[in-house]
């Protein structure tokens, strides 16, 4: 059920060891000099996808590469290197909503390419920090929320019971924090750090970026310069005061 989600894998590490994308990899270099270190494309991805490489270096990388593809003469390199740059977090969005497709995963492998394409080329660098969190967060918000749409729909041609929940584990629903839906997910993020601050106070930034933004612990420890014990356990705490707040309510 996995196989044609496994062949996009596939055929991207196929494209990338080709001759001629080296040589594109090689132009895209010489316009953007912060790809100067690394000797090819592969080098690119080892770097990024180490768990020791310093989270902003990670991310102006990246956001070159989204940049590239989205308008440099390149981005046909490019966008094969964002596609395998963020495949990790790809493949858990894909495993998380695989639950709504079972009838038709491949559905949901065009979904998630169709509209991580579009991610690509809309992505507006003034609002974006994080561009991996904020590209990956916007491709799910927006299969949830398509699934909301259709959901509703059936349950008014009584088709099927009314919508379910979509939110489950996966991350807090908006309606939750009253923040309109369809906002970008930084914003998204924002309003609701806010709100998550006057709760559980300092560890608020640690859930928005685990349950929000879909971060590892791992990768959020190195960002913020801890242990990654001590972020597992701010976490850990932070949620159960929020649980203890609405079990009183």
């Amino acid at each position: 059920m996995r196989a044609l989600w496994q062949s996009i894998h596939a055929d991207l590490m196929r494209l990338i060891a080709l001759h001629t994308s080296h040589q594109q990899y090689l132009n895209l270099q010489q316009s953007h000099s912060n790809l100067a270190p690394f000797a090819d494309p592969c080098a690119v991805l080892d770097f990024l996808h180490r768990r020791e490489t310093d989270p902003d270096s990670k991310n102006h990388i990246l956001a070159t590469l989204v940049q590239a593809a989205r308008d440099g003469n390149d981005r046909d390199i490019a966008t094969t290197m964002v596609w395998l740059a963020l495949w990790p977090g790809l493949d858990a969005l894909y495993r998380r909503l695989w639950r709504h497709f079972r009838s038709d995963p491949a559905e949901l492998v065009s979904e998630v390419a169709g509209r991580f394409t579009m991610e690509l080329h809309r992505a507006d660098f003034r609002r974006i920090r994080r561009v991996a969190a904020t590209l990956l967060a916007n491709v799910e918000r927006d299969i949830r929320d398509d699934l909301r749409r259709r959901w509703a729909e059936a349950a008014r041609r009584r088709e099927m019971p009314a919508p379910d929940d979509l939110g489950g584990e996966d991350r807090p629903p908006s309606p939750f924090f009253d923040i309109p839906p369809g906002i970008d997910a930084d914003r998204e993020a924002e309003e609701i750090g806010r709100i998550l601050t006057g709760l559980v106070g300092g560890d608020a930034g640690i859930v928005v970026a685990v349950v929000v933004m879909g971060e590892g612990q791992r990768e959020v420890a190195d960002r913020m310069g801890l242990s990654h014990d001590a972020v597992r356990k701010r976490h850990q705490r932070a949620l159960r005061r929020l649980r203890d707040m609405l079990e009183e309510k």
